[in-house]
């Protein structure tokens, strides 16, 4: 067999010089792609399961439930690893290779919705304080349809609007929603081969 360990391009080997740069990365994570995201399980086992998510630049921010098994292992030990990636190979065949992936690992803080207490995104447009259920439905709006979309019915915007109002407090979409909790995950470390070249 060759020694394919020094060929760039091609799809069998990896060269930090197909890294992605910072911006790449942050253009790459805004997309509307799915998060996996591995803990370390009670009995010992990595535990993987995926999440929608929201990206601004410094950290990954997921919205978990109570019952989940990635709840209860972050409670335990909030070190983690969230991949997201996207692979065309599987539709487009071999010839075209636009894969890409992302590694973050770092350590999860977790807050529960109704605790009264204050969540922070440290970057981004969303930069702010907020009370875990508006953090949850600004996470989960990502992946709604808009207005401006021609949507109907419930839009990502009256979502929002609806968790963070106060007369939502006590209604059955508040209840529906009392489980949940905001996870936001520091970035540590890029694994290397996903990470930038720059930061």
């Amino acid at each position: 067999m060759k020694d394919i360990s020094g060929r760039v391009g091609g799809v069998l080997a990896w060269h930090p010089e197909v890294a992605m740069s910072a911006p790449e990365i942050d253009e790459f994570l805004s997309g509307r792609w799915v998060a996996r995201l591995a803990t370390v399980g009670t009995d010992g086992y990595p535990h993987v399961c995926p999440f929608w998510y929201y990206w601004d630049g410094e950290c990954v921010y997921l919205s978990a439930t109570r019952t989940r098994g990635s709840y209860r292992d972050l409670a335990a030990n909030p070190r983690c690893s969230v991949l997201i990636d996207m692979d065309d190979r599987p539709l487009m065949g071999i010839r075209s290779n636009m894969a890409k992936a992302v590694l973050i690992t770092g350590d999860a803080q977790m807050e529960h919705v109704g605790s009264g207490r204050k969540v922070s995104i440290g970057a981004g447009p969303w930069r702010g304080e907020y009370p875990p259920e508006r953090a949850v439905a600004l996470v989960t709006s990502r992946y709604l349809l808009f207005a401006r979309d021609g949507a109907l019915g419930t839009t990502g915007e009256r979502f929002v609007e609806m968790l963070s109002s106060a007369e939502t407090h006590g209604s059955q979409l508040m209840k529906d929603n009392q489980n949940r909790v905001f996870v936001k995950s520091d970035r540590s470390a890029f694994v290397p081969g996903t990470s930038p070249k720059r930061r």
